[in-house]
């Protein structure tokens, strides 16, 4: 799947949270961005909520030897859940409290989709990791974990799947936001998104663990990480099998959001989740960026569980909502979405004057050009109206080809060393973002002309359509 470096970073910003704890975490952002950079070989964010790469960042992907049946990956409902032995739950018990009260993981033990192996282990440089259960499907795949550091000292890691040749299989990485958690043994789960169609994955991978550490000294406050250690275990998967896992349900409607058409497609019901897909019709006025609040209802009368999406997918040209699986509670299955964000088509063009620090169109003006532009760097500031906004759910995201004053095109590239969050504006109330782009080394004539791809322009409406009676 060939995708863009803005696509992948607006698909990222669909996933984070609209809930977290922002001016704590924003505040600790800046500094660390302020202190630390990374080498070109691992890119690694201590927090990996906000962290600004070229790649979307969504889970972490671990695949392993494993005899998987199709019977044993269709989806149950929660009347199975008899089927969960006292066996099955001795090895739950050590990452109960890690799951706590995790609607996917949940649900998946429940219906007996979850199921303990052994044998899937490897060890390298005194790092053991070892895999004890798995859940797999058409669209990714829910893994427990065990990871025993026997150094003395604690680690930063990562943990993917690649190919033969390195080639990574997953949507990103997890990384390891505590590292003194990783000293001596740990365990943890993870849900990983493929990042292509299943029926193009390869039987034979690995399960690749990197370990990160300091590299070298501390030069002018700053330290490099690099991967200091790297652990693989060879895999198989048997495709036919997760070929024929989960549940399809087939819904082809068009619902209206501020007089703007989505349509749906498949629903995917599967241990890791359920997958609804979307499509933007072209005719709309506004170019859709995301959609707000978009949450299913499980459930039947006036008793429903809402289930909250918090990521969007891209594999391979099809869109897809990612919300937390259940199927504890079967019955009436409905989707509700509260608006959109997006632009109407003729406000997506950016015009900016980088030498007079003045942007000349724009779609509104909480968008600002900053001192610190100039003809090789763009350098914007969104005004976000308040902690808990728009900002967290789209982004301000540029197209990478932009034209300048005599109409000849460039590329530019996205700038992750400036922080989100500029240090200066960290005490502030509301602070605002930073969004930079690296324009080359040429002297451009003005203005620069822009296509706004992703902007936090909420435009409130509602939508419900029944997915299932």
């Amino acid at each position: 799947m060939a995708t863009s470096e803005e696509t992948l970073l607006k698909e990222y910003y669909h996933s984070l949270s609209v809930e977290a704890d922002e001016i704590a975490e924003l505040k600790l952002n800046a500094a660390i961005r302020k202190g630390i950079t990374r080498s070109q070989k691992f890119n690694m964010s201590l927090k990996a909520r906000y962290v600004l790469g070229s790649a979307a960042m969504l889970a972490i992907l671990l695949l392993f030897v494993f005899p998987w049946g199709s019977e044993a990956l269709k989806p149950r409902s929660g009347a199975l859940s008899s089927q969960v032995t006292v066996q099955d739950m001795k090895w739950f018990e050590a990452y109960s409290k890690v799951a706590g009260s995790d609607s996917t993981v949940n649900s998946a033990l429940a219906a007996g989709l979850i199921k303990p192996i052994s044998g899937a282990t490897a060890e390298t440089d005194g790092y053991v990791l070892t895999v004890e259960a798995v859940a797999a499907d058409r669209m990714g795949i829910l893994f427990f974990y065990k990871l025993e550091n026997k150094n003395l000292s604690a680690s930063a890691y990562s943990l993917s799947v690649t190919t033969v040749a390195d080639i990574e299989l997953g949507q990103g990485a997890y990384f390891s936001s505590n590292p003194k958690a990783v000293s001596g043994v740990t365990r943890g789960y993870q849900k990983a998104l493929w990042n292509r169609n299943y029926t193009k994955l390869p039987e034979r991978m690995a399960v690749k663990l990197s370990v990160v550490g300091p590299v070298g000294g501390v030069v002018d406050g700053i330290q490099n990480f690099a991967t200091t250690t790297e652990v693989y275990v060879p895999i198989t998967i048997e495709q036919n099998a997760v070929a024929q896992s989960g549940e399809t349900v087939s819904i082809n409607r068009t619902m209206e959001i501020a007089g703007q058409d989505v349509e749906i497609g498949d629903v995917y019901i599967a241990a890791t989740g359920i997958y609804v897909e979307t499509a933007y019709s072209p005719q709309n006025s506004v170019e859709i960026f995301g959609l707000n609040s978009p949450h299913i209802l499980l459930g039947g009368g006036n008793d429903f569980t809402a289930l909250y999406s918090k990521a969007s997918i891209n594999v391979e040209g099809k869109q897809f909502l990612v919300f937390p699986g259940s199927e504890l509670s079967p019955g009436t299955m409905k989707l509700q979405i509260d608006g959109i964000n997006g632009l109407e088509k003729s406000a997506q063009e950016l015009i900016v004057d980088t030498d007079k620090k003045q942007i000349i169109k724009g779609p509104d003006d909480r968008l600002r050009i900053t001192a610190a532009s100039n003809t090789h760097s763009l350098i914007m500031e969104y005004q976000r109206p308040s902690n808990k906004s728009a900002g967290y759910t789209a982004n301000v995201i540029l197209d990478q080809t932009f034209k300048d004053g005599a109409g000849k095109l460039h590329t530019a590239t996205y700038n992750p060393a400036v922080p989100v969050i500029d240090p200066a504006h960290a005490d502030d109330k509301v602070p605002p973002f930073q969004h930079a782009y690296k324009l080359g080394t040429a002297e451009l004539p003005q203005p620069l002309t822009f296509k706004i791809i992703s902007y936090p322009n909420l435009i409130k409406g509602s939508a419900e359509l029944t997915l299932r009676k």
